[in-house]
């Protein structure tokens, strides 16, 4: 499926410049997030969660020309290369967060909030902790990413409003994802939110209640995507089984 940048732009409100930069990249070379893939950004919320959460961080005030730079969007995609191999069991999470944390050696623009990304991402269930995470550790699963926040330069308030729109944006994503993998990953123990929430229609609606209260959230900063991921409720309904 193509996502285009029309779509980014008119469902979620992604500018269209960095919509444009990120449909048209090309894909990156041994690279395992984007393996036997024919787009950058295609289906799968995966894909299309890094133009719209680097939308915001435009929108709290990082530069277009910080956010696209080579250099950084070469971090990220290593970034991205290291957390699909662990999810594969490929390697190990350990080995997960020492690859990214080399590839971050003189990059670190804030050295507190670098060790205290790391204090919460050793636990070996990721709990909250300070600013960092949800009560739900199957909606914590993909926190490595705020890793790249560490190679940006950025003031307190702006690091506090990206990691607050992070749990807003990905979660949401994560929602949607367990809601369609539901029935296989109960089948297969595998991490999924509804499960958390109490398992089969109390959880199914609890979730989407979560989905609900994020998008409104969002509007704050983005109305187009709250509304966008508020709308996609009725859509999700009917990927969950009548027979739970």
């Amino acid at each position: 499926m193509f996502i285009s940048v029309g779509h980014l732009e008119n469902r979620m409100g992604v500018n269209k410049i960095i919509g444009r930069f990120f449909v048209d990249r090309r894909l990156p070379k041994n690279n395992s997030f984007w393996k036997d893939k024919l787009l950058y950004i295609g289906i799968g919320n995966g894909y299309v969660s890094i133009p719209v959460f680097y939308d915001i961080l435009y929108r709290i005030g990082i530069p277009m020309e910080i956010l696209l730079d080579e250099r950084h969007v070469e971090l990220m995609e290593q970034l991205m290369h290291f957390a699909i191999l662990q999810e594969k069991n490929e390697i190990s999470y350990a080995e997960e967060l020492k690859n990214i944390r080399d590839l971050l050696q003189g990059r670190i623009q804030h050295q507190e909030y670098f060790e205290a990304l790391n204090r919460y991402l050793e636990q070996d269930v990721l709990k909250p902790l300070g600013n960092l995470g949800t009560v739900f550790p199957s909606l914590n699963r993909a926190d490595v990413f705020l890793y790249i926040l560490c190679d940006l330069p950025m003031n307190e308030k702006q690091r506090e409003q990206a990691i607050r729109y992070w749990y807003l944006l990905h979660p949401s994503y994560l929602i949607m994802d367990d809601i369609r993998d539901y029935s296989k990953d109960k089948k297969e123990g595998e991490e999924n939110v509804v499960i958390d929430l109490g398992q089969g229609t109390d959880g199914f609606e609890k979730a989407l209640e979560m989905l609900l209260q994020n998008g409104e959230s969002m509007k704050e900063i983005n109305p187009l995507l709250g509304g966008y991921l508020m709308n996609y409720e009725e859509k999700l309904r009917k990927w969950f089984p009548v027979k739970i």
